[in-house]
């Protein structure tokens, strides 16, 4: 991607300031352990990464989106380097978030999006603020499949004396 692409895209992460729109006290990042990127390091891994990966038809899915820095810099490729619309690009972006209000930044970042909250770890877990709808997507992107893998045998356990003899 040309230099003026990348400016293009740098720009778009700048029109939010880094951390800003959410309290982020120490509690909060002791308990959620949240750390985000600011926009030049974000642009620096971009630079390392095949576009090609953000290419039409390509998904991309952030599972601790955060305030969407990722995500922001993954639609604009989409749009300014493989030319795609902004509604197409919304439709391949995903995130989820533990925090509503990062849920909610996110989304008003990228203008829309495929954006929850939800525990990518544990799908499962019903979060306080997480709407019915927002769990049950958890449950049904996330949970695994019905296929049926073979179950490995567990070893014996052995005692040291068994080991002597």
């Amino acid at each position: 991607m040309s230099k003026t692409l990348w400016n293009l895209v740098e720009e778009k992460l700048n029109e939010h300031t880094y951390m800003r729109g959410v309290e982020r006290t120490v509690e909060r990042v002791r308990a959620t352990a949240e750390i985000f990127t600011p926009s030049a390091l974000v642009l620096e891994i971009f630079q390392y990464l095949d576009l090609e990966m953000f290419a039409p038809g390509n998904t991309v899915l952030d599972p601790a989106c955060g305030d969407g820095q990722f995500l922001v810099a993954a639609k604009w490729v989409k749009i300014y380097h493989h030319g795609m619309s902004e509604e197409a690009s919304l439709s391949e972006l995903y995130g989820v978030d533990l925090m509503r209000d990062n849920v909610d930044l996110c989304k008003r970042r990228l203008g829309g999006g495929n954006v929850i909250m939800g525990n990518s770890l544990c799908p499962q877990t019903k979060l306080d603020a997480q709407t019915a709808k927002e769990h049950k997507e958890m449950i049904e992107l996330y949970s695994e499949s019905d296929i049926e893998y073979p179950k490995k045998s567990r070893v014996s356990k052995i005692s040291f004396a068994d080991t002597l003899s």
